[in-house]
């Protein structure tokens, strides 16, 4: 089992974190799970805004599990992984227009990729970071797909590699990191920690408060995202 501690402070609350991944103009037969549709997404902002959603930054999340900083009623935090160019074409403009702060998980050695599926260029990452409304965050280098099977040394360089990147290109501190998929064991947290992260987040799918580490922070896939406004508010 996995160690509580690192500094994670046990709250009253309970804080929906979700995270989404590509973001299509439309679905088709040879899309994906993780896929959401511009309609599907702009149907589930409108949704969560009708239940009165606050929509918070990572650091306001960061804030409120390390110092018990309050959030407003009805938090939610929206995160992204990938650093799929669909991000910036279809979500960005929506996200925008609300104002609503998101994270973007980054995998570094895919920046600028066009292969299969498009990246976000530096550039363009460039311009997230200086305009504010995304904070960008790391996701590795390679993206492996299951951190569990690597040495912690392995994992190390691919959290630590994947940081200095983004600060090489971005000028400041990565406090914030993902687990590709989700997957991550004991070696991971301490790895996470060892490479300088303030905050780490798993997929487990349940609130914030209740995640077993500061460095495993639980997040729904967005296809839950009614399960964890439940989990949290209620109806």
């Amino acid at each position: 089992m996995l160690l509580a501690s690192q500094h994670l402070v046990r709250l009253g609350t309970k804080t929906p974190v979700l995270t989404f991944h590509d973001v299509i103009p439309h679905r088709t037969q040879k899309s994906l799970w993780f896929d959401c549709s511009v309609s599907e997404f702009t149907s589930i902002l409108n949704r969560l805004a009708e239940r009165r959603a606050r929509f918070v930054s990572v650091e306001d999340l960061y804030l409120h599990l390390t110092k018990g900083t309050p959030l407003p009623p009805r938090a939610v935090a929206i995160t992204f992984a990938d650093n799929y160019l669909g991000f910036y074409r279809y979500a960005l403009p929506i996200l925008r227009a609300r104002k609503i702060p998101t994270v973007m998980f980054v995998h570094t050695g895919f920046v600028g990729s066009q292969v299969g599926r498009p990246k976000m260029s530096w550039a363009q990452l460039i311009e997230l970071d200086r305009e504010g409304l995304v904070t960008l965050a790391s996701q590795t280098v390679t993206h492996p797909e299951d951190l569990r099977t690597l040495s912690r040394v392995t994992q190390l360089k691919e959290m630590a590699d994947s940081k200095a990147s983004l600060q090489k290109h971005l000028g400041h501190p990565i406090r914030f990191l993902a687990y590709p998929n989700g997957r991550f064991n004991a070696d991971s947290l301490q790895a996470a920690k060892q490479a300088g992260y303030a905050m780490a987040f798993s997929e487990e799918q349940a609130p914030a408060e209740l995640s077993s580490s500061l460095f495993a922070v639980n997040r729904y896939v967005h296809t839950k995202w009614d399960r964890a406004w439940k989990d949290a508010y209620g109806k």
